[in-house]
């Protein structure tokens, strides 16, 4: 049985232990004293004896640290010798030798530093040969070096090139020189200065020169590694070891550099040249080394990526091939011919500022062409010809970009626009998923690789700390049985190191240090100074001197806030003077602080220090004149100082910064290789073939000329947007270096950037928990809070004893409760220990009532919190009667309410009440309610813009309106007399059916009054989309998931508040460097900017406008940082756009016109955003991970309802059952048919196959020859021929059980349907889809082959076991989506079509709207859609006249706008994000609860055969034990197992038999250690009683023979 592994959560919940061993890990350290103990002491060597210590330590007597000599060496050679010749005597096999050998100690590998137990070596046996510490290598003829810091290098004790000998002076000083540290240094600083060189964009000439010098110094180190290590016979040799290959490398391409110009060749030299820091760093090797170990891991996954990703493109490819070509083309055209009218793109219809032809499409619902245009497939796909489905790789090519959903809303609008808006099912239903099924398994298996490198290292520290305890205990023993008396004295904790090192480390200050501190930064001069300095730092210390720093700290936060253009010159003024008094404030608080706590204690304190440095930038920013107000941005970060949340914020950058040192060094290397190798394959394939890219010759932005460029790019396509990039370099440079250029880095980075997002969100050195409030220890502020709370209670005379909400008594409650659970937890021993203890069983309840009493205390706080879950509880315990109709204070206030519903006439509305309290309950009642809402949602989706034109439907629709409103007020009617108004309106869920009831009641009475055309009842009438709203608390999956939503709305709001204070500061940052900077002279009627040179700055703008040019405007940016609130939207738009980057890197002053590229160095603002976002984003993921957790041990339902958790574990057995086998047919060749097709063989040629058929399928393209398309014909009908083939065998061999299995449904509806398109192909391809698309169908076969793989089962398991989850959340996504979608239907119908906007994609009616909704969902394009519903005057037309409305002009509603689309944007993507954790956490599960294969079923079967020969299928409870010993891994429970089978809890039959299945399905759940229903201890327990009786019975009958016995003597 194999070995439970940790869960996600419980790995989550145990990351502050971790961080906890790993701190004391690294203070592990024995003292001087007890190091001699250890290793002289033939006592505590003897304790040791059995572990694994024991055999690294060398004998007791001998040192530890012996100088290689020639006759050490020789005993070494002659010890080598024997046993070589022993193993030829005794010609003993390999594998016994193996088994024999011991394995290197993992704790003594090269590189790695030396073992605590060892100490620290002599300084005059560093850099000397030593003999091995490793029994493995002390008969392996090497030896080690020891360099500064304890590191171990071992080296091959041969001669080096069969001349040097280990004691060569030459050889000595080779291996000493590598392990000198300025060494190093100096071989780094060389190849950081080659890196420098490689930037250059035009090199000078003897740059050349300084090549030769770099490859001298690079073969120079070659050179010492070859004579310190030998060539390569032996382990340790240079070539060996597969770093030192860079440097062969390197230098063989500086030697061919030197003769012939390598030109794009040179990246052969460049790579490893870059690499070769990696071995120059420490720690370096290491991680790379772990992420290449984690790559083994990450084999599954990309085997069903692949697959995916081929099924998908082939799907594309069937679809899609050859539409995007199809154009709008004038017709008709006099004197022109048809090939020329049609090849000449001047023919074609093109949209304002585009570079590619409208794509159209002939089916009703694609799109159109202008009036005087015909669509016709002609030319070549858009976007230079790279976006299509014509073949398979370009079709592959698509669907990476929607993987990647780079420009994802290009290709489906293109797409759906050639094909059709129905296509777009396609996309949701088989694209969307299958990119998200690829993409979530592919982190989950990254996380699961991060953590099992986390528990790898856990499982290391917990050892070594094994160790130091076995080590101490035993050294501790020993010293008890020598000295007696001096036990206490001579305790071996390890803090007495840390003190002693600690003492030492003080030792080594300077004595004038402390002079020095005592005489200037100690002022203690007198005994006035002392009095000041006490009545001063009581006053610093006062909680409210703390509150009112951060009262003038957030007013300053404000003023800067308000900085925005244009200001007023008065107001400008005012903010000036705002910000000299605070700067005065905070120099006078530093002052104070000062002078209160010396100097000395006051730079003691970080945030001291971080307070001064800003007061210094004060003090810079005020002698300044203009150019560092931005810097003052930094006091926000003084918050952290009294938020804990923003604090924690701060504390997970800072620690991850320090701790993620190497993978970030790993990421930054990457960048810059292909920033250099971009550079030197690309740039000059830009310089000479710009024109194909751009009208007027400029470079792009993105291109590869220079070193920043290609540095940008490259970043850029690590940010994730890669494909706009790729065109273009496909377009000037050749075609295959630029796809594998990106794909390489596109998987590279990504891979990296997740490992290193995923390494920071679940490694053990990020031990900074999230707290409740409850749980946090109470700051300074928070004293002050409470105390002006009393002191505002005792002023109005209200009374102010302790009461038991105060915080003290909460927390000394908390404790208790804490003490309690503990202690019931602790306290629950077996009831034979309880008592042989306590000597009775009473004392065992106490603290389970505790614990009860704790729980129940629990329950009511969550009720309390949580008023909305508890509503079908308590509706359940009421027994069928109604509560009473008000609360108490309003029987209290009136009470002629009261009266006796027992008799009289109110007996009669009891009654009534408790019919519709049964109308209400019952489940007829809320399928009805249910359904009633559905039909009110969709008639909402018919108020389009068209329903003016439609005035049978609109009459319908009001009418319908009227009754569903009708409907749901006698539901609020129903349910106030059922339950009453009191349980009515303390459930979230009926206010909500309240409120939009409310909006249904005041449309339709302004409808009746007239009033229906006023704003506010238009604007009213909108939030009629939230009815569908209501369906969420109808459908349990639902309310499961926003009940797990709501608890974690506390955090939420709290990381919302931490994120807009961190996000304030670049908005800040924003405004000093952009406001007022994005403005441009436009030409409306050319629809272009003026360049610099016609038009400079505002003022000449303004001229050319009042000289009668109306076309001319002086326009600002949609997004801008006019303000902080502009920052915002502009910061959360950036993520998805480089529009508003453009603008900021074109600005040149205030009031200017922009120039191209006028500051590229503004990159760097956006790009220090994007990874701020990085953490920021993190912060956002262990907040959800954390409240999951919480609810997870709370016993809160996650995402499933109890009935789909049941199901999932209904799968779960049944997949772990073995299948019921068909049985063999009597008739001979009916058997022999059978054998046959039950062959695994005969499945792997069905693959096969099915392989060819898709290789086949993947060979067709749009333009191929008539020869191509014939021979592809004739295969598909071979490959039909099969298929029909293999299914006569199937149907004659398995007969009626081919359809039992679905693998064979699906194949006889694949074979049916292709023989019909053979037959009815035209008709089948007009009216339905391609007959070839149901071929794709046969591949999903392929999966069949792969679940016999144990790592992709796994993942296929565990996607399929997140399956319900993933409903419930797609369905509360879908729900939101369609809301969206009737709002934005109802708010921008009209807006003004530009930007993404267009008579395809808009919001005129729902069919649009949900189109522009998926899109925005999908991919980062909802800026495109923001622009313009956020239009205003003048750049739409208020007044402007719609056809068919009463609405009039096309102008949107920037707040509006704004407040839907974030929080649209926010919703959407926490519902994503819990959709990937929802697929980690059932990864995670899968590690435990992995489903049986065939082979377990088949080793099961053939024991099970050996104990039951009858084949009775049943067992003798006595055989039990026998046979589960008897099993294979991984169902095997090994002797001694009866604690173990009675945890299986068999179901025991009479006789004392156990059943087949049984057993398997007991061993299958022991396996994945989930509980079944108890029986088998019962059937101990009644075998124990029986002998029980048969003892006491036969003790009975011998004390009746002896008295017997006794009355005959007598």
């Amino acid at each position: 049985m194999t070995s439970r592994k940790m869960s996600f959560f419980e790995m989550w919940r145990s990351k502050k232990e971790r961080g906890e061993l790993l701190k004391r890990t690294n203070q592990l350290r024995l003292r001087p004293s007890q190091l001699r103990r250890l290793l002289g002491d033939s006592g505590v060597r003897s304790a040791l004896q059995k572990t694994r210590t024991a055999s690294l330590l060398p004998p007791v007597g001998t040192e530890v640290f012996r100088r290689l000599t020639a006759a050490s060496l020789q005993k070494i050679q002659q010890q080598h010798e024997d046993e070589e010749m022993e193993l030829q005597t005794t010609k003993r096999s390999k594998e016994v030798k193996e088994n024999n050998q011991p394995k290197p100690a993992s704790d003594l590998e090269a590189e790695k530093p030396l073992p605590f137990f060892y100490g620290n070596p002599p300084p005059q046996l560093l850099n000397t040969q030593l003999e091995e510490l490793d029994p493995f290598y002390q008969s392996q003829k090497t030896f080690i070096m020891l360099s500064k810091d304890n590191i171990i290098h071992r080296f091959n004790a041969e001669s080096a090139c069969y001349l040097l000998s280990p004691f060569s002076p030459l050889r000595t000083v080779a291996m000493k020189i590598p392990m000198n540290s300025l060494f190093s240094l100096f071989i780094m600083v060389t190849i950081l200065t080659n890196c420098v060189f490689m930037t250059m964009t035009d090199p000078p000439a003897w740059i050349r020169m300084m090549e030769h010098v770099f490859t001298t110094i690079y073969m120079f180190e070659a050179i010492i590694k070859v004579v310190s290590r030998g060539f390569c016979v032996g382990k340790f040799t240079f070539l060996r070891d597969p770093w030192n290959w860079l440097d062969v490398m390197v230098i063989s391409t500086g030697f061919v550099a030197g003769f012939v110009d390598l030109g794009k060749v040179s990246v052969l030299r460049t790579v490893p040249l870059v690499l070769k820091i990696i071995t120059v760093i420490p720690g370096l090797k290491t991680t790379v080394g772990a992420l290449i170990q984690s790559l083994k891991g990450l084999a599954s996954v990309l085997v069903l990526m692949v697959l995916v990703l081929s099924v998908l493109a082939l799907t594309g490819l069937l679809l899609f091939m050859g539409n995007l070509r199809s154009k709008c083309v004038i017709w008709p055209v006099s004197n022109i011919t048809f090939h020329d009218m049609t090849t000449d793109p001047v023919n074609y219809y093109f949209l304002p500022g585009q570079l590619d032809a409208l794509v159209c499409g002939n089916s009703s619902d694609s799109g159109r062409c202008p009036e005087g245009y015909t669509c016709l497939k002609v030319g070549n796909n858009p976007n230079y010809g790279y976006t299509s489905f014509d073949s398979f790789g370009w079709s592959l090519m698509a669907v990476v970009t929607l993987l990647s959903k780079d420009f994802l809303e290009n290709l489906v609008q293109l797409t759906l626009q050639a094909v059709g808006k129905a296509h777009l099912t396609f996309f949701v239903l088989v694209f969307f998923p299958g990119c998200f099924f690829v993409l979530s398994l592919a982190v989950a298996v990254v996380a699961m690789a991060s953590s099992d490198r986390e528990e790898a290292g856990v499982t290391e520290l917990k050892q070594r700390e094994e160790e130091f305890g076995h080590i101490l205990e035993a050294i501790k023993r020993r010293e008890e049985e020598e000295q007696e008396a001096c036990r206490a004295a001579l305790s071996p904790q390890s803090d007495g190191g840390n003190t002693e090192s600690m003492e030492e480390d003080q030792r080594l200050c300077s004595s004038c240090w402390f002079v020095f501190a005592n005489f200037l930064l100690k002022w203690n001069c007198c005994g006035c100074c002392r009095w000041l300095k006490l009545r001063l730092y009581i006053f610093i210390t006062s909680p409210f001197f703390d509150l009112g720093v951060v009262i003038c700290l957030i007013v300053n936060i404000v003023f800067m806030c308000l900085e925005c253009y244009p200001m007023m010159e008065r107001f400008e003024r005012t903010l000036n003077e705002a910000q000299l008094v605070f700067t005065m404030i905070f120099i006078a608080e530093m002052f104070l602080k000062v002078v209160a706590m010396d100097p000395y204690g006051y730079f003691q304190v970080s945030w001291n220090v971080f307070d001064s440095i800003i007061v210094f930038v004060s003090l810079l920013e005020l002698s300044v004149s203009d150019g560092l107000r931005w810097l003052l941005v930094m006091r926000v970060f003084r918050l952290a100082r009294w938020w804990p949340s923003f604090h924690m914020f701060i504390k997970i950058i800072g620690t991850s910064l320090r701790a993620l040192r190497n993978p970030t060094l790993l990421l930054l290397i990457m960048v810059f290789i292909f920033s250099v190798v971009g550079m030197q394959l690309f740039q000059q394939d830009y310089k000479d073939h710009v024109c194909r890219i751009s009208a007027n010759c400029l470079l792009p932005r993105w291109q590869f000329t220079d070193f920043f460029h290609s540095f940008l790019v490259v970043t850029r396509v690590l940010f994730g947007e890669w494909i706009e990039i790729t065109w273009d370099c496909m377009e000037v440079s050749d075609k295959t270096t630029c796809l594998i250029f990106f794909s390489m880095f596109l998987v590279i980075g990504n891979l990296l950037v997740l490992n290193l997002f995923l390494t920071l969100l679940l490694s053990s050195f990020s031990t900074v928990c999230l707290l409740d409030p409850e749980e946090e220890e109470q700051s300074t502020l928070q004293i002050t809070i409470r105390r002006i709370k009393r002191t505002l209670g005792t002023s109005l005379g209200k009374n102010t004893h302790v009461n038991p909400d105060h915080p003290e008594v909460d927390k000394k409650e908390v404790t208790m409760n804490k003490y309690l659970d503990f202690t019931s937890v602790a306290s629950n021993p077996p009831a034979s220990e309880v008592k042989d203890l306590n000597g009775d069983h009473g004392s065992q309840r106490v603290p389970t009532a505790e614990a009860e009493k704790t729980s129940e205390e629990e329950e009511e706080k969550e009720k309390k919190r949580h008023p909305e879950v508890q509503q079908h509880k308590d509706a359940e315990d009421q027994n069928g009667h109604p509560e009473d109709c008000c609360s108490d204070k309003c029987y209290r206030c009136c009470p002629f309410l009261n009266v006796d519903t027992s008799r009289g006439r109110w007996r009669v509305w009891s009654n009534f009440r408790r019919a519709c309290f049964s109308i209400v309950q019952h489940k007829c009642f809320a399928i009805i309610i249910f359904f009633i809402i559905l039909l009110s949602s969709v008639a909402l989706v018919f108020e389009d813009i068209h329903l003016q034109n439609r005035q049978v439907v609109k009459t319908v629709l009001v009418r319908a309106d009227q009754v569903f409103t009708c409907l749901f007020l006698m539901e609020m009617i129903l349910k106030w007399i059922a339950v009453g108004l009191k349980k009515y309106f303390s459930d979230a869920w009926s206010w909500i059916d309240f409120l939009i009831l409310q909006v249904f009641l005041v449309s339709i009475a302004a409808d009746i009054f007239g009033f229906s055309e006023l704003g506010v009842f238009q604007s009213l009438r909108t939030l009629r989309a939230l009815g569908l709203l209501r369906a969420i608390s109808r459908i349990q999956g639902l309310r499961v998931v926003v009940q797990a939503l709501v608890r974690t709305l506390p955090s939420m709001l709290d990381f919302m508040l931490v994120a807009l204070v961190f996000w304030m500061v670049f908005s800040i940052l924003g405004v000093n460097l952009f406001a007022g900077k994005f403005y441009y002279c436009y030409n409306e009627t050319a629809e272009e900017i003026f360049l610099p040179e016609v038009v400079n700055n505002k003022s000449e703008c303004f001229y050319l406008m009042m000289e009668n040019f109306t076309e001319v405007r002086w326009k600002n940016t949609h997004l801008n940082y006019d303000d902080v609130l502009n920052g915002y939207l502009s910061l959360l738009h950036l993520a998805h756009s480089v529009v508003l980057m453009y603008a900021a890197v074109d600005a040149t002053w205030l009031e200017s016109q922009p120039v191209y590229e006028s500051n590229t160095y503004v990159y760097l603002y956006f790009i220090a955003f994007i990874i701020s976002s990085f953490f920021t984003f993190n912060y956002f993921i262990r907040v959800i991970i954390d409240n999951l957790q919480k609810q997870k041990f709370a016993g809160k339902q996650i995402f499933m309802t109890k009935q789909q958790q049941k199901h999932c574990q209904s799968v779960k057995k049944r997949m772990m059952e073995p299948p019921k086998p068909v049985p063999r047919p009597q008739n001979c060749l009916q058997a022999r048919l059978f054998d046959l097709v039950t062959k695994r063989s005969f499945q792997v040629l069905v693959v096969v196959v099915i392989c060819l058929n898709m290789v086949t399928l993947m060979v067709e393209s749009d333009q191929q020859s008539e020869q191509t398309e014939n021979i592809l014909e004739w295969l598909h009908f071979v490959v039909i021929i099969l298929y029909f083939t293999e299914f006569i065998l199937k149907i004659i061999a398995l007969r009626q059980h081919y359809f039992t299995d679905s693998w064979n449904i699906l194949d006889f509806l694949v074979v049916t349907v292709s023989i019909l398109g053979i037959c009815f192909s035209d008709l089948m391809e007009k009216y339905f889809v391609s007959p070839s698309l149901f071929m794709v169908l046969r591949v999903v076969h392929i999966f069949r082959i792969l679940y016999w793989a144990r790592g992709i089962r796994k993942l296929l398991n565990a996607f399929m076991m997140s399956l319900p989850a993933l409903f419930n959340i797609g369905l509360l996504l879908f729900i939101i989506m369609f809301t969206s979608s009737v709002f934005c239907m109802f708010n921008f119908a009209y807006v003004k079509k530009e930007f993404v906007l267009n008579d395809m994609f808009n919001f005129e009616t729902f069919g649009n709207s949900m189109i522009c909704l998926i899109l925005m969902t999908t991919s980062g394009s909802w800026g495109g859609f923001l622009m313009p519903i956020m239009n205003t005057e003048p750049e739409c037309d208020p007044d402007m006249e719609n056809p068919g409305s009463m609405i009039r002009g096309n102008c949107g509603s920037p707040a509006v706008a704004i407040v839907f689309m974030v929080t649209h944007v926010c919703l959407t993507v926490l519902l994503v994000v819990h959709l990937y954790i929802i697929v980690i956490l059932e990864t995670f599960k899968s590690e435990d609860a992995e489903p049986l294969s065939d082979d377990d079923f088949q080793m099961f079967y053939k024991t099970w055969k050996k104990f039951d020969p009858e084949a009775s299928q049943f067992i003798q409870y006595s055989q039990l034990s026998d046979f589960c010993d008897a099993l294979q891994d991984p169902l095997r429970i090994p002797k001694p197992n009866p604690i173990k089978l009675t945890h299986t809890d068999l179901p025991v039959l009479p006789e004392d038999r156990i059943h087949c299945s049984d057993v398997l399905h007991a061993l299958a759940t022991q396996m994945s250690c989930e509980p079944i229903s108890s029986r088998l201890p019962g059937k101990q327990e009644a075998v124990a009683t029986t002998a029980i009786q048969r003892a006491d019975k036969n003790h009975d009958e011998e004390t009746a023979i002896e008295s017997v016995d006794v009355s005959a003597l007598q």
